[in-house]
């Protein structure tokens, strides 16, 4: 799972500003459709129940040579016993389906899993644990909005485990359910992803 998310972390953090790429003719038809009916492209490709409003944070790039969405939620909810198949990465050009898979149990290889969703209780105990985190001195605040790493949180019985994942910096701790206070505190770092340059290689843009 470490390796996905920074595989995620290193796909929504491409080159955001506008610039002119060359495109080939697949590409160019494709990007001038426009970001909203590329979204609806890839969101059939995924699953016919899926909808935007399952995701926080929707990106389309290209380089050019083909075109990529990522669906993402940089802050997840894990009830005890909930799995799901979340952070879509979608080659709208290759038909290529990329996801994680996050879960809190045991489940058989035969157990149906949806893709993520959020209810309004579980808004509720994401901001319940936002602002646990804002409002300790242990670990650093967390703004929502402009919040791009990646957050898990699980339920146990009497806390939750949280896990953020950041490209050079994993940590944990846990948040008490009723108290909200912030214990068991770790923080390790984690290595650059090695990177491969042979000069061909060519750069994402986002396209609005």
């Amino acid at each position: 799972m470490k390796l996905y998310v920074v595989f995620l972390l290193l796909l929504v953090n491409t080159n955001s500003f506008s610039q002119d790429i060359t495109m080939n003719k697949e590409v160019k038809e494709i990007v001038e459709l426009g970001k909203d009916a590329i979204v609806k492209m890839a969101l059939g490709m995924i699953d016919e129940d899926v909808s935007a409003q399952n995701f926080s944070r929707i990106k389309v790039m290209t380089n050019g040579e083909t075109v990529q969405v990522s669906f993402r939620n940089p802050i997840k909810y894990l009830p005890m016993n909930s799995i799901f198949y979340s952070d879509f990465g979608v080659d709208v050009l290759k038909n290529v389906i990329s996801y994680g898979k996050v879960s809190n149990g045991n489940f058989n290889a035969d157990d149906k899993i949806s893709p993520y969703y959020k209810t309004e209780e579980m808004e509720s105990t994401i901001q319940f644990v936002i602002e646990s985190i804002n409002s300790s001195d242990n670990v650093g605040s967390i703004d929502i909005a402009s919040f791009e790493d990646d957050m898990t949180i699980m339920e146990r019985k009497d806390y939750y485990d949280i896990l953020v994942v950041s490209e050079f910096q994993e940590s944990s701790y846990k948040i008490d359910k009723e108290s909200g206070n912030v214990f068991d505190v770790n923080h390790a770092t984690l290595m650059p992803s090695p990177t491969f340059d042979n000069g061909q290689e060519k750069e994402f843009v986002e396209v609005n």
